[in-house]
């Protein structure tokens, strides 16, 4: 298995407290970035491709110069300023095999990705149930235990509806659905689009299936007040 993850956007929201890109902003003192090389190399997965664009040289200096025992390539987005579809557009020819696609700006403990790359389910979401919607979360709608829908103020008839961390598990036919999605959505020029706006076409396609992750620590990065959630999280307080 490899993983792909996305870390090539400028961060706008957070331009106050930082101009450096999101994947190295340092929670309890770890950067993003070394937290995730350290957290795959601990689950054997040692084939890392990192999409970057936003002051992509300080990302890879940075990661060069960590202690990673696997292999990191290296793919630029330079349209980094437009959707995030476009980025995961860039790596499309990496999702020719089981795949770990991860967002940059998640701060998590070990355990969530432990969770997800031991799951018995081929194509797989992380969701975290107990998180409510403030309109900026992406919510999952899950109905007979497979993933339906999933968008900001997602409303309908689910069983279960929870946030997603931003971590999927896919299989080979998967990736090859969703770069024919990609294709066809940047043949439009969806250049707006996220990433995660063209999944449901995906969940549509093949059958995925949540991983509950409640309970163990994490948080994605995108206002200040995530960098202090984050660092009570870590330090263990809640």
């Amino acid at each position: 298995m490899k993983s792909v993850l996305l870390a090539a956007g400028v961060g706008k929201r957070l331009m106050s407290v930082t101009e450096a890109p999101k994947c190295l902003l340092k929670i309890d003192g770890v950067a993003l970035l070394e937290r995730y090389l350290s957290a795959l190399e601990k689950v054997n997965i040692l084939d890392v491709v990192l999409v970057v664009g936003y002051k992509k040289e300080m990302i890879t200096e940075f990661a060069k110069g960590l202690n990673f025992q696997g292999n990191i390539r290296f793919i630029e987005n330079p349209d980094f300023t437009k959707g995030s579809i476009l980025s995961l557009y860039k790596a499309r020819d990496e999702l020719d095999s089981d795949v770990l696609l991860m967002d940059g700006d998640v701060y998590f403990e070990t355990g969530v990705l432990d969770k997800v790359v031991h799951a018995k389910q081929g194509n797989l979401g992380a969701i975290d149930s107990t998180s409510s919607s403030s309109g900026e979360e992406m919510m999952v709608g899950i109905k007979d235990g497979r993933i339906l829908d999933m968008k900001r103020n997602l409303a309908g008839d689910y069983d279960m509806v929870g946030e997603a961390v931003g971590f999927y598990k896919f299989s080979k036919q998967a990736g090859e659905d969703l770069k024919k999605i990609l294709e066809e959505q940047v043949e439009l020029l969806r250049y707006d689009l996220g990433y995660e706006d063209i999944l449901p076409v995906l969940f549509q396609r093949a059958r995925f299936e949540p991983v509950i992750v409640d309970g163990l620590k994490w948080a994605e990065i995108d206002f200040e007040e995530d960098i202090y959630r984050a660092e009570n999280l870590a330090r263990g307080i809640r």
